[in-house]
């Protein structure tokens, strides 16, 4: 019995189901373990996670570096094992990892919670391709958001008002061209809900999004040319044309 099948085993004596087999990780001294986890309706997650890293703790003693990707039953997509792979890795340096997949091409976004090193990105790299290499997929892009020219808040909210009402891939495309790089909807997403939350926009039935009079208060107005009621009203004009 090989090391992956040994630390498969030892996984399942202590009741942790995995999916697939135990994968030696690419170019690295370390075992990539898929773990089945379940949620409720509730959002309660077993096995908690607790209990995997519990685990996790005493087979790394034994066989050495383990990492575990969480597979949610029913949702073994590859942008969710990706997020958990990251995210259990560096807790203390990724707030979020957003993918998008075409055909059998995968690009990745990194937000980290403070400055990460060349070193560190090219590492986290390295685990991303590992880990979708078992999937016959390729890493087409790894981008860390520091490096980026994202949109603030402000300069999203002001797009919105201005192309109101507009769906998210249209304002997506609308930062872009603006020269902005946005990692992709899900991240603009999370920005409109908090503004959202706020009540300071709100989501229409078809998608659409549009300001509330509580958010153009907050936004206040102005009467040059820059301010953003006179950018809607010449985006209505060139619309009109």
């Amino acid at each position: 019995m090989g090391k992956s099948e040994d630390i498969a085993k030892a996984f399942e004596e202590r009741g942790i189901t995995l999916v697939g087999t135990v994968v030696r990780d690419r170019g690295a001294d370390r075992h990539l373990v898929f773990v089945t986890v379940d949620v409720d309706d509730a959002g309660a997650q077993t096995p908690t996670n607790h209990s995997i890293a519990r685990v996790e703790r005493r087979i790394e003693a034994e066989f050495g570096n383990i990492t575990v990707v969480l597979v949610h039953r029913g949702n073994e997509d590859i942008a969710s094992s990706i997020k958990s792979l990251l995210i259990r890795r560096y807790p203390d340096q990724i707030r979020n990892v957003f993918s998008s997949v075409d055909r059998d091409l995968v690009s990745v976004w990194v937000e980290p919670k403070t400055a990460t090193t060349k070193e560190m990105s090219e590492e986290m790299r390295d685990l991303v391709a590992g880990l979708i290499e078992h999937f016959q997929l390729e890493l087409l892009d790894f981008i860390n958001t520091t490096e980026l020219n994202l949109p603030s808040e402000t300069a999203c909210i002001g797009a919105l008002r201005r192309m109101a009402p507009i769906v998210v891939p249209d304002l997506l495309v609308e930062l872009e061209n603006l020269g902005f790089e946005v990692p992709g909807e899900e991240w603009l997403v999370r920005i409109l809900d908090r503004w959202r939350k706020k009540s300071l926009i709100h989501r229409k039935s078809n998608g659409q999004f549009v300001l509330t009079v509580r958010g153009l208060r907050a936004l206040g107005s102005g009467k040059n040319r820059r301010s953003p009621d006179v950018g809607r009203a010449l985006e209505m004009a060139r619309r009109a044309h």
